[in-house]
């Protein structure tokens, strides 16, 4: 027979993690950001999946909202510690183009056009 062990957080771990002084701020926001809190003999606690997913949904949605369907690969380096190495994949995309197109004779000498 196998058991599974997923890992819990107490309100008082959870609370000294968003910085609140004790449990009733932490449950409070486990409500706010749907969090289930479960009670048995050891105490009120929560999965640790579930606190570090809402944690961390602000920081995927800006990531989405930024990257799009690259989202993913920046979040996991963040995770991993490695987003230096998202520089180098940043990099390797083609810039996108302004869309500007000089009109007069002094703008194309500025902006693009060949000097005469």
């Amino acid at each position: 027979m196998f058991f599974f062990f997923i890992e819990r957080l107490y309100l008082d771990e959870i609370a000294r993690l968003i910085n609140r002084k004790d449990a009733r701020p932490a449950r409070t926001w486990c409500q706010k950001n749907n969090i289930k809190v479960h009670k048995d003999t050891t105490g009120e606690f929560a999965y640790r999946s579930e606190f570090e997913l809402a944690n961390d949904m602000p920081m995927i949605l800006k990531l989405k909202s930024e990257y799009g369907k690259d989202w993913k690969e920046y979040y996991e380096a963040h995770l991993k510690g490695e987003l230096y190495k998202m520089l180098e994949f940043n990099s390797d995309k083609p810039n996108r183009e302004i869309g500007y197109t000089p009109k007069g004779e002094i703008s194309k000498k500025l902006f693009g056009g060949s000097p005469k």
